[in-house]
């Protein structure tokens, strides 16, 4: 029979041991909760809606085109408002422009036809698929309600008095790489300055610069000039007077002039 002090040692050593191993499993379940929250299965209780209309979310989205998809109030639910987009209106080319095949896949500019835009950009090709290669003579003559010009890359000929006595032309541009034409600062030229075609009737400004290079004014290239006081003359009196000005250039001979090395006229 065992004493009392056996069994009471005994007892303390079961408590002893059972606590511990409480404590170990309670450390390992405390670990793998933290390394896999995601397996904790505790019951969370989710609040009730008050109302039978709660239980849809009504979320609406503000449409910002006629393309862009309606969304019902149904959230994750939606149509589209057309099947295929609408598509944007293409501009004819050549707007209106009048066009004369030259048979050869080229073709010539002549007239503004039913065009009425006041800044006319003429394109690389006409309507018909022929490339624009020249202006004919009095092509734009009198069109009142241009204002602004660009001629493409592939134009070579420009014909007499192609924009003349267009009364409110303000600016004429040149593609850059154009090898017959250029402008310079709106005023049309032929590429190596030898020719000036025309000075815009309503060109900013009341002085123009002309190079010494220029040798030839074509007739009415500053005609009616609203603005245009002086010209600025980078070669002398002699050669100025050299210089070949066809007729109707009265706004050109009526400026006062002002020669290389300041003398003027």
């Amino acid at each position: 029979m065992k004493s009392p002090m056996s069994q009471a040692l005994m007892i303390t050593l079961a408590v002893i041991f059972a606590t511990a191993l409480s404590v170990t499993i309670a450390m390992i379940c405390i670990s793998y909760l933290e390394k896999n929250p995601t397996t904790y299965t505790a019951t969370q209780t989710v609040p009730q809606r008050s109302t039978e209309s709660d239980t849809v979310i009504t979320t609406r989205y503000p449409i910002a085109s006629s393309n862009a998809p309606l969304y019902s109030d149904t959230l994750g639910t939606s149509e589209s408002l057309s099947e295929s987009p609408i598509p944007e209106p293409e501009t004819p080319l050549g707007n209106g422009l009048a066009f004369a095949s030259n048979g050869n896949g080229t073709c010539t500019l002549i007239g503004i036809g039913t065009c009425t835009d006041v800044c006319v950009t003429i394109p690389e090709y006409s309507p018909a698929g022929d490339r624009v290669t020249s202006i004919a003579p009095r092509a734009f003559y009198a069109c009142s309600f241009l204002t602004a010009v660009q001629i493409p890359a592939g134009v070579t000929l420009i014909g007499d008095q192609a924009f003349a006595a267009c009364n409110n032309l303000v600016y004429i541009s040149v593609n850059d790489t154009n090898p017959y034409y250029c402008d310079i600062d709106g005023i049309l030229y032929t590429a190596d300055l030898y020719t000036l075609h025309l000075y815009p009737p309503m060109r900013a400004g009341s002085n123009a610069s002309i190079s010494s290079v220029t040798a030839e004014i074509m007739e009415m290239a500053f005609y009616n000039c609203a603005y245009l006081t002086h010209i600025y003359y980078e070669g002398s009196a002699e050669q100025w007077d050299s210089i070949d000005i066809g007729p109707r250039n009265h706004s050109l001979t009526a400026a006062s002039k002002t020669f290389e090395g300041g003398k003027g006229a």
